[in-house]
């Protein structure tokens, strides 16, 4: 059979896995030549005594595919046999050869995998990777699509179940593989410290592209772990045992610089609330060149989902927001694409309670208890105004003795004033109005009114404007209905804050004044 005539059958029998890869080349074993020297014919050879002999070759699968005749000329095909000995791959023979010339291997027994690994046929630099797994020795042909290789990331920590106990399975000196394939690593002291461990330059599986076992070996001691990897060519899958993820791409978030960090002295916030910006086509969301997700993961390997809030920006994007467990000076998110284990999740860093983002006004916000923490209750929002009545009101909620108001001072048409009603019988703070700004001027600006541990913060476009301790009855945070006034507000958002806003020993809440500061300015 000449090779005419064997990529003639190859087509009939495979153009159905072929047709989802594009642009690849196939790599064959087929029927035997009448001449074992001809080397333009491969195929299953003399079966001997001892076992089967194979060949191998490489055929271009796409004719409108464009390959340089100098690139067909120069590009050479490395094929590799490997064998499965007591659970372990080992490498049975290897030859490489120029394209369009045949590997041959002799003394074949039982089941084999054949790992290919293509250089210059594309006529790049670029190597191009393929193995099929499992293969016996009657099987007529086998086909490998060589692509570019996967690279896999795996927590250094990651653990199985054994003996009803979670164990982890890697440790310093440990040598990871693939089974079926020759991608190895060694685990070094550099990759416990980092937490990951990278294996580059994985072949793809004609069986749908899925890695079903990994090896770990270390002098004698071995163990076989089933895993499914689902690898895609060119990209990298992170593996911990709470995800199994692909990399989509990176969104880099910057802390906005100011001098209360140096006061602070970190430049690093918690549970920060931040909006990303996305775009979007008529077909799918993107962000930049990117596909939108709903999913991202930190450096820390801390999952943002979500987003449960949101706001359409323009007619061609809209922002979600999201809370950063850890905002350094610059954060990196990565949105991803995969499966997560319910079951590992951490704990959620959900902040928000309500979020409106549409122009309201006399309007019931909310009508049950949105704060189950009873030491924080914070309230933001934009408005733009050149006038007020009055006794006209943006916020309110509660009863004259218990509840808040962010009002019209009573005596400058210019200002906004803060009221608080404590609930106390003894004490009254009716007639007190906290935080006095001139900002009914017609220009857009940002409120901020946060009540934690019964310490008082106004902020207003990111900068504290009051900060007092002030007393309150222990029901305040009871409140149940909040309502709008007359005057429209938007981007209207309820949230509270943990412990972290303050941290044992500080004496002051230079990290709430930070905190709100680069809330304002995130959203800017």
């Amino acid at each position: 059979m000449n090779k005419e005539q064997i990529k003639t059958n190859l087509s009939l029998g495979v153009a159905a896995i072929l047709s989802l890869i594009a642009s690849l080349f196939l790599l064959t074993s087929c029927s035997p030549p009448s001449d074992a020297n001809e080397s333009d014919h491969a195929g299953v050879l003399t079966e001997t005594e001892s076992g089967h002999t194979v060949a191998f070759a490489a055929e271009k699968w796409d004719d409108t595919f464009s390959v340089t005749p100098s690139a067909k000329k120069s590009g050479t095909v490395q094929f590799a046999l490997t064998k499965i000995v007591d659970g372990k791959t080992e490498l049975f023979d290897s030859a490489t050869v120029k394209y369009g010339d045949f590997a041959v291997f002799d003394d074949v027994h039982g089941a084999y995998s054949v790992v290919a690994t293509a250089i210059g046929l594309n006529g790049e630099k670029d190597t191009l990777y393929g193995v099929d797994v499992l293969k016996w020795n009657d099987v007529d042909t086998v086909v490998i699509g060589v692509q570019k290789p996967a690279t896999l990331q795996i927590s250094s920590d990651y653990k199985i179940w054994e003996n009803s106990d979670s164990v982890s399975v890697f440790a310093k000196g440990d040598t990871l593989c693939i089974t079926g394939t020759l991608a190895c690593k060694q685990v070094t002291k550099e990759d416990i410290k980092q937490g990951y461990i990278t294996l580059e330059n994985i072949p793809l599986f004609n069986n749908g592209d899925v890695a079903k076992q990994i090896e770990i070996s270390n002098g004698e001691d071995f163990r076989a772990v089933g895993v499914t990897l689902n690898l895609n060519a060119g990209d990298t899958l992170f593996v911990d045992n709470v995800l199994s993820i692909k990399h989509l791409y990176d969104i880099e978030l910057t802390l906005p610089k100011s001098d209360l960090f140096d006061s602070l002295g970190e430049y690093s916030l918690d549970s920060l609330i931040v909006p990303i910006h996305f775009w979007y086509n008529s077909k799918s969301y993107i962000r930049s060149a990117s596909y939108y997700t709903d999913k991202f993961i930190d450096a820390q390997k801390n999952i943002l989902l979500g987003p449960r809030y949101s706001r359409v920006f323009a007619e061609d994007s809209f922002y979600a927001w999201y809370v950063i467990p850890k905002m350094d000076s610059t954060t990196t998110l990565t949105a991803f694409d995969g499966d997560i284990n319910w079951g590992n999740v951490p704990s959620s860093y959900e902040r928000i309670r309500e979020f409106i983002s549409e122009p309201v006004t006399d309007s019931l916000l909310t009508t049950r208890k949105v704060f189950t923490d009873n030491n924080s209750f914070a309230l933001s929002f934009w408005f733009e105004l050149d006038s007020l009545e009055k006794d006209g009101r943006l916020f309110y909620s509660g009863t004259d003795s218990l509840g808040f108001e962010i009002r019209r001072c009573e005596k400058d048409s210019t200002a906004l004033c803060a009221k608080i009603y404590n609930g106390i019988d003894s004490i009254s703070t009716d007639s007190i109005e906290y935080g006095k700004a001139n900002v009914i001027d017609g220009k857009l600006h940002h409120y901020s009114f946060v009540i934690h541990n019964k310490h008082l913060t106004i902020a207003i476009d990111g900068e504290t404007i009051r900060d007092t301790d002030i007393k309150l009855s222990t029901e305040f945070f009871d409140l149940e209905e909040i309502y709008t006034g007359s005057a429209p507000v938007e981007d209207v958002m309820l949230y509270s804050f943990g412990d972290y806003i303050k941290q044992n020993g500080e004496k002051n809440w230079t990290r709430l004044k930070a905190w709100l500061y680069a809330f304002y300015e995130m959203q800017k």
